[in-house]
């Protein structure tokens, strides 16, 4: 212990605290000890200084002390706190530590409470429990993540420690100068009066918007939209979330003669509107308005901007450059020189000083380091002896994930490779990369540095037990997501006892991504697992047509087409497979020939907006018939009538058999509702609105209900007929 530093948690709590409030700072603090002492430290200093606004972050009870769960911290967003504290006694989880620490405000504390880093108890993390898949526990969970938290907190400078046993373990932080948040409002007004006078002219005007968190990005839209709705000037604006729109839309609304319902604001004089449309709708929305505001515009498909671009006339992309929401670096790659060919006029922005805290805040850096917030930017600053080769020479290998933690400088690069490449990347997948007991880590290296990666999970060699329960619809265990959507929504009881390899991220620096990187990734991964335990490799992702390309030409198989189209992308999930053995390719092109009879069905509904460029690399002629057993299409129809199988997944097989066995269910003793609903919404595939309009029936969940009952007269005729015989011999 240091002789003039602080005796107790409260007076370096309190200390710390004045340190902020002069500095327009955050400062991060760290108490190490058992749960009950942490907490009892931090509850006395909360209750002492009641006129804070505090969150605290925890699933346990504190005493007097409405707290929020690590996993509901999503709901906070949009809030403004002083003090911080983050239990980490009920589980580190990376997402939530980015979230919340941007809810403090300059001139407050975070504090993180856990057991000492020295301690073995330090690892024996809650979070765990939510990254191991069967058949792992969660002692066989890595550490790796904690291990690099623990250095990042133990070199971080402006860190405070106070342990229950050893006191004070650092040396208070350095005071640092008041910088007012004048600066960072006079940058955002500028920015908004320039794109106000670029929107009062005639054409297309394009802008965009980028900034780092805490810049008054979404503020800025906020008032760019009032603006335009008191001129009478409607706008729509969309994000992969609605939920990050709060402040935006509480900007929007906070002056007089504007009202807000929740994801729209109407001013009330001018009859103007502002409306939140899911990125998938907004080209049908045009008619409502010309004016398109586009707020984490990293987050949508390169090809949905397009169409924005292409739609309206006056439009803002905005996007965070850094932070948990993702791929800013991304949009810059790979959308600006669309922008730039495109756009008749472009005009950039970028809000770089900080409103909420103070340029030289310390927890900003802080958390960017731990969590990687900053790697996609960095990941695309390639070595001049690399960058300088149109196609390096490369070599590929599995790592370990201790390798990438003791080269944080590789951890660093390979997780901006993986920013950059996917939009939902998030500080969770830095865990889950390191910690995951089934994941391989393979990357392509030239010239030392990582130009391109590779996330693999082990999948399959299910038990018995399990794979009937996930077939009925009554369980979905972590992980297996190939085997899962095979047995659960294709009905492939089978398919759970090959093991198999999903890939679950490929990425390849931008500079080289038409260099077959990808591809010799995916060979050697193949070439590792020839005769071993592995039946087959596959991969499920939002589908396009040049994605499909590439899986195409490496030899993988299209054998699921998902049912929902997803509201950002605009893109369905398509599994592709490919096998490793006899057997598996023997399965895969059963599957296959499944898949082909299905999808004219699917096309009659939920495959109804199906690109036509997809549909076409999707249909395949089948090269070898598989033709199911009876039995086994009247199994399938009796896991849905009976157990929790989804309509979805079971919709052809009921039509077959309902047109096929008509002359059990079309007849005078059948209650004419069950024949309405199996002529109408099964065969004839009419709308589930029509149904509900027709029928009466109450909702979608009567309407459900009521398809299981009919499903379950037709197998109960058929069983009576003893056209189920084969099933139970």
């Amino acid at each position: 212990m240091y002789c003039s530093a602080p005796d107790s948690v409260h007076a370096l709590l309190a200390r710390l605290m004045l340190q902020a409030e002069q500095g327009n700072v955050r400062y991060p603090c760290w108490l190490t000890g058992s749960p009950e002492w942490t907490a009892e430290q931090a509850l006395t200093f909360i209750q002492s200084n009641n006129s804070l606004c505090c969150i605290v972050i925890s699933s346990r009870e504190w005493e007097g002390l409405v707290t929020c769960p690590v996993h509901q911290a999503h709901r906070l967003l949009g809030q403004e706190v002083d003090l911080l504290i983050y239990d980490g006694f009920s589980g580190i989880n990376p997402d939530t530590l980015g979230q919340v620490s941007g809810l403090l405000k300059g001139g407050g504390l975070f504090v993180f409470l856990s057991s000492p880093p020295e301690s073995s108890d330090f690892f024996d993390d809650p979070e765990k429990q939510r990254l191991r898949v069967e058949p792992y526990t969660s002692l066989q969970v890595g550490n790796y993540f904690l291990e690099h938290m623990k250095r990042c907190f133990n070199e971080e400078r402006f860190l405070s420690r106070f342990d229950q046993v050893d006191g004070l373990l650092s040396r208070l932080p350095p005071s640092l100068s008041h910088v007012s948040a004048d600066v960072g409002l006079l940058d955002q007004h500028k920015v908004i009066d320039q794109i106000a006078q670029y929107f009062a002219l005639s054409g297309q005007q394009c802008c965009v918007l980028t900034a780092a968190r805490g810049r008054g990005k979404s503020a800025a839209l906020g008032i760019i939209a009032r603006q335009l709705l008191g001129q009478g000037r409607s706008v729509v604006v969309t994000a992969p979330s609605a939920d990050a729109l709060d402040s935006l839309f509480e900007h929007a609304a906070s002056a007089k003669g504007f009202h807000r319902a929740r994801y729209q604001v109407i001013e009330e004089k001018q009859r103007a509107s502002l409306t939140f449309q899911q990125p998938v709708d907004v080209i049908s929305a045009h008619n409502e308005a010309n004016i398109l505001l586009v707020d984490e515009a990293a987050g949508i498909p390169v090809h949905l901007l397009t169409g924005f671009l292409e739609t309206y006339s006056k439009i803002i992309f905005a996007t965070t450059t850094q932070g948990y929401e993702g791929t800013g670096q991304g949009f810059v790659l790979r959308f600006f020189p669309i922008l730039q060919h495109q756009a008749k006029a472009l005009h950039c922005f970028t809000l770089e000083k900080p409103i909420r805290w103070s340029e030289c805040d310390p927890l900003e850096p802080f958390i960017n380091k731990l969590l990687f917030l900053d790697a996609g930017s960095l990941s695309s600053k390639i070595p001049e002896e690399v960058a300088r080769q149109s196609r390096p020479l490369v070599e590929y290998r599995s790592i370990d994930p201790k390798w990438l933690v003791d080269n944080p400088d590789q951890l660093q690069a390979l997780f901006g490779l993986m920013i950059n490449a996917h939009y939902r990347t998030t500080p969770g997948d830095l865990r889950i990369m390191l910690d995951s007991p089934n994941l391989q880590i393979w990357i392509a290296e030239s010239a030392e540095q990582i130009v391109g990666a590779c996330l693999v999970a082990e999948e399959g060699g299910l038990e018995e037990e399990l794979i009937q329960h996930i077939w009925e619809g009554r369980r979905r265990p972590r992980g297996h997501l190939l085997p899962q959507l095979l047995v659960a929504q294709e009905g492939y009881l089978n398919a759970a006892e090959f093991t198999m390899l999903r890939v679950v991220r490929i990425a390849v620096c931008d500079k080289y991504r038409r260099s077959r990187i990808a591809a010799g990734l995916l060979h050697a991964i193949e070439r590792s697992v020839e005769n071993s335990q592995y039946h087959m490799i596959g991969a499920s992702f939002a589908v396009t047509a040049p994605l499909l390309d590439f899986w195409h030409a490496e030899g993988y198989q299209v054998t699921r087409v998902g049912t929902q189209c997803d509201p950002v992308s605009g893109s369905y999930a398509t599994l592709v497979l490919k096998g490793l053995s006899t057997d598996a390719n023997q399965a895969i092109c059963a599957w296959q020939s499944e898949f082909q009879k299905r999808l004219l069905y699917l096309q009659g509904d939920w495959l109804q907006t199906l690109d036509s460029n997809i549909l076409a690399r999707v249909q395949r002629p089948v090269l070898v018939e598989f033709t199911r057993l009876a039995h086994e299409e009247w199994h399938d129809l009796s896991g849905f009538a009976f157990h929790y199988r989804a309509y979805e997944s079971s919709a052809y097989i009921f039509a077959r058999l309902a047109e096929q066995y008509r002359y059990l269910w079309d007849i005078d003793s059948t209650d004419e509702q069950i024949k309405c609903l199996i002529e109408e919404r099964v065969i004839q595939q009419k709308s589930e609105q029509q149904i509900i309009d027709h029928t009466g029936l109450q909702n979608r969940k009567v309407l459900l209900s009521s398809l299981r009952l009919a499903a379950g007269l037709l197998y109960q005729q058929a069983q009576q007929e003893g056209l189920l015989n084969e099933l139970f011999r």
